[in-house]
């Protein structure tokens, strides 16, 4: 396993902050010169530890909603296996496909402009792999909630992040157009790069940039720029929880996402409409770190639970807050206007 020095840890830290964070902020708050970040910054890209610089695009803001598919396969050889992941992970509406262990093999989001489009996409999935479903079950995605990172394990610094909603109820999306569709686009790609490179790719000015930008995130289409790391590489393994709940009144219901708060190695908590409510995304470095987080949890959420189903999350193909279906259908909707 690859190690993390404390000045690594700290420009992960402040990466997760601010992920556009200049090289002048983190080297002041880190302690090293401009150079020695940029250089730390590509070593850990190279090594693993991070995946990338992403953006959150909201679009719920665009008149999209997100829902959760999973799938318990059979009559599966490796080679199927991975025809079906490669079928996902090309799909134009998929926003995230992971392999599984536990009660599902297989899961992955999907965007949609309402529950009739969501089964469209859906059944047409179905269709493809049909003979290789054992049984399946999808939701509505209401919010998800992230937490961030701990790796200094200082307390101040595991606290949420802003509120990503997931459910569009909106009755008018927001107006952009393709420079708009474009910019999100680069960012996306990543999210640290400078108004010089994007406005060079996309045959614009850095002012036009710069003013875009502060209007995306002024109508809040950008709700997060984000750090993507690797997990595995910094050591720990990746759970889901999977919490159905007793109904409860609104009070309660403020007393139980106090009491998720307290949960130790939370990496972030999706909210949802279907078969279960709640799903836990939590890190640990071992089998038995987990249980002892799972006995944690029951305790701090005993009275509130029903049941639960824990998963593995072995491996994620692919993640994405803008999928290239949605890109299509929105400039689409541009050049009729």
């Amino acid at each position: 396993m690859l190690k993390l020095d404390l000045k690594n840890k700290r420009i992960l830290t402040v990466l997760d902050e601010d992920v556009r964070a200049p090289l002048s902020k983190i080297a002041s708050r880190v302690g090293l010169s401009k150079q020695l970040v940029d250089y730390r910054i590509k070593v850990m890209m190279k090594k693993g530890f991070i995946k990338g610089f992403t953006t959150h695009v909201d679009l719920t803001k665009l008149g999209y909603s997100t829902f959760g598919c999973y799938l318990r396969l059979r009559n599966l050889i490796e080679q199927r296996e991975q025809e079906i992941i490669d079928l996902l992970v090309k799909h134009p509406y998929t926003r995230w496909v992971v392999v599984l262990e536990g009660k599902w093999d297989l899961a992955f989001a999907l965007s949609a402009k309402n529950i009739v489009d969501f089964n469209a996409k859906f059944e047409e999935i179905l269709d493809q792999i049909e003979e290789n479903v054992e049984t399946y079950d999808t939701n509505i995605i209401y919010s998800i909630q992230n937490f961030y990172m701990d790796l200094l394990e200082r307390k101040e610094y595991y606290k949420e992040k802003p509120l990503r909603k997931e459910f569009s109820t909106e009755p008018d999306q927001t107006k952009i157009d393709e420079l708009d569709i474009r910019i999100l686009q680069e960012l996306g790609k990543n999210a640290r790069a400078t108004l010089v490179d994007i406005a060079n790719k996309l045959k614009t000015s850095s002012d036009v940039i710069r003013y875009r930008l502060k209007n995306l995130i002024a109508k809040k289409i950008i709700s997060e720029f984000r750090l993507r790391t690797s997990l595995e590489a910094l050591g720990y393994n990746w759970y889901q929880l999977i919490i159905d709940l007793r109904r409860f009144q609104e009070a309660d219901e403020k007393k139980f996402l106090a009491r998720i708060r307290q949960i130790p190695n939370l990496s972030y908590v999706v909210r949802c409409m279907g078969k279960w409510d709640f799903e836990l995304h939590i890190h640990a470095k071992s089998n038995m770190e987990y249980r002892k987080i799972l006995m944690k949890v029951r305790d701090i959420l005993a009275g509130f639970i029903i049941s639960y189903d824990s998963l593995m999350i072995f491996n994620k193909y692919k993640s994405t807050t803008l999928p290239q279906g949605v890109v299509d259908e929105l400039i689409k909707e541009v050049e009729r206007k």
